[in-house]
Order: structure tokens, then C-alpha cells, then sequence
């Protein structure tokens, strides 16, 4: 059992324990208090999303990744964002991911994150107007030709759904 002195350390128990009520009232709690705290936003995800409120988890992985982006913590919003849409696919959170990616130099992941995004856009129809556009993206601005191909194919594919 861990401590309950470390308000932290308490919030993460109580996730652990699947108690993500307690554990939101303790993590609102706190962050009044330490506002510009990422680190403990990124926990909102994990929060709300296992709660079911999947647009609050959403918003809140943005927005925390955003700012994260913003001030330059790339390899934290690119980790971050991995295990985010693992669970979510959002176009919000993919063009995050894309800009961290490429402030990074990482121009193949970068890219193909936003093809992974249009093939799951496809299959799932949904965010097909977000995929066509990812997908002019990598068409125009891809430096690796194998992807602005499969991008293409892709977007021949979408335009057969009939969008």
C-alpha cells in the first residue's frame, strides 16, 4: 500500500484501485492549487477516460499536450500522445502528434502517424473530412515518396466510400 501522505502518490493508488471518482475530486483538488501542473493533467486522461467520459479525456490530452508542444517538451507529448491514441483515435490528438513529430525531425513517424489515423478514419467512417485533409498533407508535403503513394491510394479509396 503506499502512503497517503503524498496527495500524489494518493491519486495514483486510487487509479490504480479503479476508484476514479475519489481520485478525480483528489486531482481537481490538488490542481487548484498547482494549475500549470502537466503532469497531473496528463493523469485527467486516464481519469476521465476510464470513467467513460471519453470527449472530457479528449480535451483534456489536447490541451495539456498543447501546452507541453508549446513549451517544448516534444519527446513528452510524443510519449504521451503514443498511449493516448492507443486508446483514442481523435484528429485533434493525431495533429498534436504530427507537429511534435516533425519538430523532432521525425518526418517518416510524423507522417505515416497521420496515414495510421486515415486508414482507421476509412475503415471506421468517421473523421473522413479530417482524413481527406491528413492525406492532401502527406500528399504535398511528404519528403518519402513510398507514403505520399500510400497516401493516394488511400485517398482514392476514401473518394470510392463516397464520402
Amino acid at each position: 500500500m503506499v502512503s497517503r501522505s503524498d496527495p500524489k502518490l494518493e491519486i495514483m493508488q486510487l487509479i490504480l484501485e479503479e476508484k476514479y471518482p475519489e481520485a478525480l475530486k483528489k486531482l481537481t483538488d490538488i490542481l487548484k492549487k498547482e494549475p500549470n501542473n502537466k503532469q497531473l493533467k496528463m493523469l485527467l486522461f486516464d481519469i476521465y477516460y476510464n470513467m467513460g467520459n471519453v470527449n472530457r479525456a479528449i480535451d483534456v490530452a489536447i490541451e495539456t499536450s498543447q501546452a507541453l508542444l508549446d513549451e517544448g517538451f516534444y519527446d513528452t507529448v510524443i510519449g504521451y500522445l503514443k498511449k493516448v491514441t492507443y486508446y483514442v483515435k481523435h484528429p485533434g490528438l493525431y495533429k498534436v502528434l504530427f507537429r511534435a513529430l516533425t519538430k523532432r525531425g521525425l518526418d517518416y513517424e510524423a507522417f505515416q502517424a497521420l496515414i495510421d489515423f486515415c486508414k482507421y478514419a476509412i475503415e471506421k467512417h468517421k473523421y473522413l473530412k479530417e482524413a481527406e485533409n491528413f492525406l492532401d498533407i502527406v500528399i504535398d508535403l511528404s519528403p518519402i515518396p513510398s507514403l505520399a503513394e500510400e497516401a493516394k491510394r488511400l485517398k482514392k479509396a476514401l473518394q470510392a466510400k463516397g464520402q
